[in-house]
């Protein structure tokens, strides 16, 4: 009776264990199954991280590049900018420099009666020029009047000796001064300069 208790309770206790390590088993299943879909999952949301991080910063390279472009391209402009300025006026200083050397000829006297006869074209019904020379030109200042007069007949001109602030050329004013003409090289050589924009910067 004993004995047959005995097998009972042994047989009792292997079916135990078998179904506790059958339950172990399925337990450790479920577990690797579940640790592989969230192996899985993580591995997705990590690539998905990744392609937006990778993304991101091609997006941030690309901004930087054509913010780079853009910075080239303005510092580009602005030095042909400056390139264009310094050519014009080296352009503009020569050429106030060649009508300097206007004084060298030996019809000096008749250039500047010409600006004075130019200069009562734009002051029409004048009463009469006034004329003021540099003071390197003041010896020239009445055979300048006489040969205006002469280009002119009917022009009154009077050269006033007072030296005008300028390098050559001729300021012109009307008798009561009220009108005015600066026909200086400086001034005229400046006057050129959008004609010499014009036949320089194609060349650029």
């Amino acid at each position: 009776m004993s004995e047959v208790r005995n097998d009972k309770l042994n047989g009792l206790r292997e079916l135990l264990l078998l179904q506790a390590e059958q339950e172990k088993m399925g337990i450790l299943e479920k577990a690797k199954r579940e640790a592989g879909s969230l192996a899985a999952q993580e591995t997705d949301r990590i690539a998905r991280e990744e392609e937006l991080i990778l993304r991101d910063a091609a997006d941030r390279a690309e901004a930087t590049r054509r913010r780079q472009v853009m910075a080239a391209e303005r510092e580009k402009s602005a030095e042909g900018l400056r390139l264009q300025s310094r050519l014009l006026s080296e352009a503009v200083s020569m050429l106030e420099d060649r009508l300097g050397r206007l004084r060298e000829r030996e019809d000096y006297v008749r250039i500047l009666a010409g600006l004075v006869v130019e200069a009562d074209s734009v002051l029409p019904d004048s009463g009469g020029l006034r004329v003021r020379l540099a003071g390197s030109d003041a010896a020239i200042g009445r055979a300048v009047a006489k040969t205006s007069a002469e280009l002119r007949p009917g022009l009154d001109v009077e050269f006033d000796p007072d030296p005008a602030p300028i390098m050559g050329g001729a300021w012109i004013s009307t008798a009561d001064g009220r009108r005015f003409v600066a026909a200086d090289w400086r001034n005229r050589a400046h006057e050129a300069a959008g004609e010499l924009a014009e036949r320089l910067l194609p060349m650029l």
